[in-house]
């Protein structure tokens, strides 16, 4: 074959013909054959091999020059990424494998939480999600009402704390609290709660071996701190985390679970163990749950004080026992709040059993209250006649003689015993409930036998000690009245016995009693237009998860009236006053179970209280109006001063700060915008011309103070970068700005006392004289000639600069800024209001008299582009933008000589509202219109502030009191 032949056979060819074995046929021929012979033998040879080579080029294809060698490097760099996979496969099995045998042996290694819960706790809670049930609870109102007393003012400072943090909204962060959790609850405000990690338990875990490479992990953690603790002889490790004073949480892991509790000796008894009964009987109860909160307490525990009473109820519940926990299943958000209950009794008195076990049935009462009822209270129970025979047994000694005198009395009056005046026509209900419209309640009572209701009353009236009055007429409606004859009623006042002389009507099956007319009439009217309570809106939703068949039910508007079950329950009652109306009802089964309905929702009302922790008492006195701020962290402050002291508190901690200076100081706020959320810095000036420019902790910035050695009146007001303030030996401002520099005005004909009016970069004065001049200084403090003219009458009230509507548009001046006012207006102590332009020639742009003496400084809304002005006796006027009084109001403080006018957007419809205050402790608030605002007034004087102090992204009415109170409120009215 010729060489390209050659080079065209694989390699493999020449490596196959040399590893071939030459048959004996085909060795080389022996020495000492002939030369022929052997020449024969190799042509024969040759002829095979050239057939063998001629067949292998037929079957293999013609393969290009260079192949074999691509085909080379390919296959080894395949080989390559091959065993780069492999490798990288192999890491992460050994990566995983740990970590999934971790993740199953956390699985696997597991303790039931009902096994931790100590006993003798008298309930416990079980949240089936944290991070849901936190999602919920930690922007109630209710969470601030139970943690605003002192002893947990530090529970209350992280809660906010925590409503401020935004990692709570991190998707990562409520997986990782998606987990159950359990809570036991004993007395002297012991508790346990327990934590169920599931397989987050195999981080907790690595946890040693990880404070072991890095021992100081956990100091980064505020107030934690690791802790080793002696259970049972044997070391735990674990933690401990500082509430506050004296308050303290200790915890502990116990293999997928986290353990915390409020003492040590509560963690030991939880890390022990408890009665596998208990642990049986709260395993059950926690596997049936399917709400998301559900409480299992002891009825005996929470009725104790109830059963403690000498009294007929207290007599009967001491004569019951529970033979396991109740059952407590919650529903709540910030609207509303739903419970239901199950509680299973038993008692060894016949008595108590047949009340008990009478099935409740729907009370025909509910379809015939008329639709302005404010709050009910109904007994179903069953007729007197059948409650006297089943509670007699238990009456206390005054009771039994109280019937047995009211028996004698009724033979000895009217002839009749009591069967015959009240057993025989008294239905099974009873009750008593209010109409929004009128104060006295309407007693109400189901008539068994009307015909031998109307007969008695007859009876009673033909008698000498009663009679009927007829004279009453509401709304066309005759409402006749029970009363006694003349002589009866003088040997009553006589005997100093006040006996009531309800009017009443009988209709559709029920008495109504009453000692209002009105009331009884208003009533009568609703129910005959058809215009009933079950129909409303509001009965709709408050009662939509509650059974229309009860034994005892309240109904109840905290406006109006506060139910028993609050009133007698501090807590409840601090945890719920921010629910307005609300539904109890019970429910008697035959097979010895009670069943509890409670759903309280928060109502419209425009109404305003205080939040928790609120009010606060200062330190000192306020000398002048407070100043309220928030920083650029979102936390609340108020400044105020006290004759040479200024101080600032922390409205979220209470934390006060105190600055002394040398004179009598004033205090104005340097802030980023118009609003008060945008605080920089607080100004502070001594009347010995010290100037102070501090932070929010009253903490000098550098460079300050600045001594200028003038004497002041400290009255600053704050401009473009820094502050100006009166002179008090001079007719000139002084004007200092944030690099320590300060500079006099120039002069004026008149000193002022006032703080200055600063707007748009322009500062304006008025001095009170008898020769009054407007003076328009810029922000370097130079008077322009033709910015100053003079004006008619003297002024104690402080001129306004604004833009009209019709000439709102930006000045390009640059010395008094891109907004600058277009005008200025004015009002004399004599009640003349005016309006000058502040161009020259300074022509008077609109005018009007009041006609009364004017002192307090006066507003203007450009929201409702109108002038608010009150007057020294008590007259609130509204003044349109052209200078016309377009309503006037006649205020309810009367004559004062310290009004003040804040303008406050308090019910967010972005139209500001009036706030007034003036001759004593209360702040009123108006519309744009002078009509009241609901929720008002509000305890305090001075300055109104709104800001958001508790989180909740709402804001606050902060007001100061002339009893030294720091007031904060909130409500409906506010938003």
């Amino acid at each position: 074959m010729n060489n390209d032949e050659t080079k065209a056979v694989p390699q493999s060819t020449a490596q196959d013909k040399q590893d071939t074995v030459l048959l004996p046929d085909q060795q080389e021929p022996a020495a000492g054959t002939s030369a022929g012979a052997a020449g024969e033998t190799d042509d024969a040879l040759h002829a095979v091999n050239a057939q063998d080579e001629a067949a292998a080029c037929r079957q293999q294809p013609a393969v290009p020059e260079g192949a074999g060698i691509q085909a080379g490097t390919k296959k080894r760099r395949g080989s390559f990424f091959k065993k780069l996979c492999v490798l990288l496969l192999m890491l992460i099995l050994i990566v995983l494998l740990p970590a999934a045998g971790l993740l199953c042996y956390a699985a696997l290694d597991r303790t039931n939480p009902a096994r931790h819960i100590p006993d003798s706790s008298y309930a416990v809670v079980s949240v089936l999600s944290a991070s849901d049930t936190l999602k919920k609870g930690l922007y109630l109102s209710t969470a601030d009402a139970l943690l605003s007393s002192p002893e947990t003012a530090a529970l209350q400072g992280n809660l906010r704390a925590l409503r401020a943090n935004p990692l709570l909204q991190a998707p990562w962060f409520q997986w990782l609290l998606d987990i159950p959790l359990y809570a036991a609850v004993y007395e002297h405000n012991a508790a346990v709660v327990i934590a169920d990690l599931g397989i987050r338990s195999a981080a907790t875990r690595l946890l040693p071996f990880v404070t072991a490479l890095k021992p100081d992990l956990l100091t980064r953690v505020p107030n934690l701190s690791s802790e080793t603790f002696d259970i049972n002889g044997v070391q735990q490790p674990g933690f401990v985390f500082q509430l506050g004073k004296d308050q303290a949480l200790y915890f502990c892991f116990r293999k997928n679970l986290l353990l915390a509790a409020t003492s040590e000796a509560l963690l030991s008894a939880s890390f022990t163990g408890t009665d596998p009964k208990t642990e049986q009987v709260l395993t059950a109860l926690f596997r049936e749950q399917k709400d998301a909160v559900n409480v299992y307490a002891s009825p005996a525990y929470f009725i104790s004080g109830f059963a403690e009473k000498q009294n007929i109820a207290g007599n009967m519940l001491r004569t019951l026992s529970f033979p396991e926990p109740a059952a407590l299943s919650a529903r709540f958000d910030e609207k509303a709040l739903a419970l239901h209950s199950a509680v299973s009794w038993l008692s060894a008195r016949e008595e108590v059993t047949a009340v008990l076990q009478r099935r409740s049935s729907l009370p025909a009462i509910l379809s015939r209250l008329p639709e302005g009822v404010a709050y009910l209270t109904l007994l179903n129970l069953g007729d007197p006649q059948f409650l006297y025979q089943n509670t007699k047994p238990f009456f206390t000694p005054d009771i039994t003689k109280l019937f047995t005198n009211a028996e004698k009395n009724c033979k000895l009056f009217f002839n009749k015993d009591l069967q015959q005046l009240m057993f025989e026509w008294m239905g099974s209900e009873l009750g008593v409930f209010a109409h929004q419209a009128a104060q006295p309640p309407v007693f109400f009572i189901a008539l068994k036998d009307e015909a031998k209701c109307r007969t008695l009353l007859e009876d009673l009236f033909d008698t000498a000690f009663l009679d009927r009055s007829v004279s009453a007429m509401v709304d066309n409606s005759r409402i006749p009245r029970i009363v006694f004859p003349s002589w009866v009623a003088a040997l009553l006042r006589a005997l100093s016995i006040d006996l009531p002389e309800p009017f009443y009507m009988i209709q559709d099956g029920y008495l109504y009693l009453s000692k209002s007319a009105e009331a009884l009439g208003l009533c009568k009217k609703e129910m005959d237009a058809g215009k009933l309570l079950v129909k409303t809106e509001q009965w709709k939703k408050t009662a939509k998860d509650i059974s229309a068949e009860t034994s005892f039910l309240v109904y109840y508007s905290l406006d109006r009236s506060i139910p028993f079950f609050l009133e007698q329950n501090a807590m409840l009652k601090t945890a719920l006053k921010n629910y307005g109306k609300g539904v109890l009802s019970l429910r008697f089964a035959a097979d010895n179970r009670l069943y509890l309905d409670f759903y309280t929702q928060k109502t419209d009302t425009r109404r305003m209280e205080e939040i928790p922790a609120f009010p606060r008492t200062l330190s000192e006195q306020a000398g002048a109006d407070t100043i309220c701020v928030q920083t650029a962290a979102k936390t609340p402050y108020i400044f105020w001063t006290n004759g040479a002291n200024v101080h600032s508190m922390n409205l979220l901690t209470g934390k006060e700060s105190q600055l002394t200076l040398d004179g009598a100081a004033g205090i104005a706020a340097e802030l980023n915008g118009l609003t008060a959320a945008a605080f920089k810095a607080l100004w502070v000036v001594s009347a010995r011309g010290s100037i102070y420019k501090v932070n929010e902790t009253l903490e000098p910035f550098s460079g300050f103070p600045v001594l200028s050695a003038e004497k002041l009146i400290p009255k600053p007001a704050a401009c473009t970068g820094g502050i100006t303030v009166p002179l008090a030996a001079e007719p000139a401002l002084l004007f200092a700005d944030s690099n320590g520099e300060w500079k006099i005005s120039d002069a004026m004909d008149a000193k002022l006392r006032t703080a200055p009016v600063v707007c748009g970069g322009q500062i304006a004065a008025v001095p009170r004289s008898f020769e009054s001049r407007f003076y328009l200084f810029d922000e370097y403090g130079t008077l322009a000639e033709e910015a100053t003219f003079g004006l008619d009458g003297i002024f104690a009230a402080r001129p306004v600069l604004f833009t009209p509507p019709q000439e709102r548009r930006s000045r390009k001046d640059g010395k008094t800024g891109a907004n600058a006012p277009a005008s200025a207006a004015f009002l004399n102590e004599e009640g003349r209001f005016s309006i000058r332009s502040l161009e020259p020639p300074h022509e008077e742009l609109g005018s009007c008299e009041l006609g009364t003496v004017c002192k307090a400084d006066f507003v203007y809304s450009e929201s409702a582009q109108a002038f608010f002005a009150v007057s020294q006796d008590g007259q609130l006027f509204k003044i349109s933008s052209g200078g016309a009084v377009t309503d006037s109001l006649a205020l309810k403080t009367g004559t004062a000589e310290d009004y003040c006018i804040t303008l406050l957007d308090t019910t967010g419809d972005g139209i500001d509202e009036v706030l007034i205050c003036g001759g004593g402790n209360a702040v009123y608030a108006y519309t744009a219109g002078l009509a009241p605002v609901e929720g008002f007034p509000a305890a305090g004087t001075g300055i109104p502030y709104l800001l958001d102090i508790d989180g909740d992204m709402l804001p606050e009415l902060i007001t100061y009191g002339i009893d030294s109170k720091l007031h904060a409120y909130k409500g409906s009215a506010l938003r």
